[in-house]
Parts: structure tokens; sequence; C-alpha cells
């Protein structure tokens, strides 16, 4: 693990659940990215629903304290069969999402197939390729806690999404310029693809 650069605060990925809470924090400037922190935040079992969410809540904060990071990346909404867990996976992330909006910490959300776009540059990796592949753009040779290579996977996609002032774009996917189709187009093409042209 490694110092952020001076003056730029990192960015916080999570994957939160409401047992545990994976976490990851990234230094990133320019075409350079490091693990400055990972693991989970976890509570008991035992405890109640309501007791669980208070808990990885406020570890959450604490790391945010800590940290101080300048943008929180977390994967969007998804639906589950199961309506019950649906319920129980949103209130979780909204719990660890109050954690930063309570610090004013702008929160960004992906999209899974965004976020697996990022790091295995195609959208239908499998959860094992992208643990493995976070790990090789981080240059580790650890161990990631459970749940903290899918939260790292989240900072990685923002860093490679942000601008140049408030992150880096390190080139992990490949970006198409938008084109206008219009271009290059005459007067006599317009007209002879059915529109009509008026002249000013």
């Amino acid at each position: 693990m490694s110092e952020p650069p001076a003056g730029l605060p990192p960015i916080m990925g999570l994957d939160p659940g409401s047992l545990h809470a994976g976490y990851g924090l990234i230094a990133a400037q320019g075409s350079r990215v490091s693990l400055l922190a990972q693991g989970r935040v976890s509570a008991p079992a035992a405890w109640s629903f309501a007791q669980r969410l208070a808990h990885i809540h406020l570890g959450l904060r604490a790391i945010i304290h800590q940290y101080k990071p300048r943008a929180l990346a977390i994967e969007d909404v998804f639906t589950l069969k199961n309506p019950r867990t649906a319920l129980r996976l949103a209130q979780a992330r909204g719990v660890a999402i109050l954690a930063a909006a309570l610090e004013n910490i702008p929160i960004f959300e992906y999209a899974p197939n965004q976020i697996k776009l990022a790091v295995a540059g195609h959208g239908r990796a499998e959860k094992s390729q992208v643990a493995f592949l976070v790990k090789g753009i981080l240059k580790l040779d650890l161990d990631l806690a459970p749940d903290a290579s899918d939260a790292l996977a989240a900072a990685i996609c923002h860093a490679n999404q942000s601008p140049p002032t408030t992150g880096p774009d390190l080139g992990l996917t490949k970006k198409s310029p938008k084109k206008n189709r219009w271009s290059g187009l005459t007067p006599e093409d317009l007209v002879a693809m059915g529109y009509k042209v008026v002249e000013p």
C-alpha cells in the first residue's frame, strides 16, 4: 500500500451488504493507480438487521474520516429475484451511501457491466476474473479481503471515467469519439437522401 499523491484525495469504492461491506481506496493520478487500503466492515450475524446496518454505517464513516476520499464509487442497483433480498440490499446500500453523503462526498453509481468493462475490457466478466484483473491493475501480490475486489473495481471504473480535473483516464477502456453522421454531406447528398434543403 502507498500514500496518496500530495493534494489529491483518493477514490473510494464500495460493495455494500447487510452483513459485510467491502471497501477499497485507490490513489489515481495520470496513468498511475495504486492501492491505499482495502478490507471489509462486518457485523455479527446474531445482531438484529437494524444493529448490523448501524454498525456498518459507523464503520464506513470511520474509514471515510480517515482517508477523506474525493469520490465514492458504487455499483448501481440491479434486480434480484427475491424481493426480500433486494430490499435488504437496498437498505444496506442506503446506509453506505449515507456515510459518504453526510461528509459531502460526491457519489457516483455505475452499472455492473460498466465496471466490468473498465476492469476486464468487456461487460460479461466473471467475478473471479474481475478479482484477478483488479490485482493485476494494482500490481498486488496479496490476497484481497472478501468483497474488496468488487469495491476496488468500482473505484477503478470511476478513475477511468473521471475528467482530468477530478481524476485520471487510466486507459483501461477504449473510448470511441462520437462521430457526427452529418459531417461531410453536401446539399446534394441530403436531397438524394430525401431531405428538403432550404437555402438560408
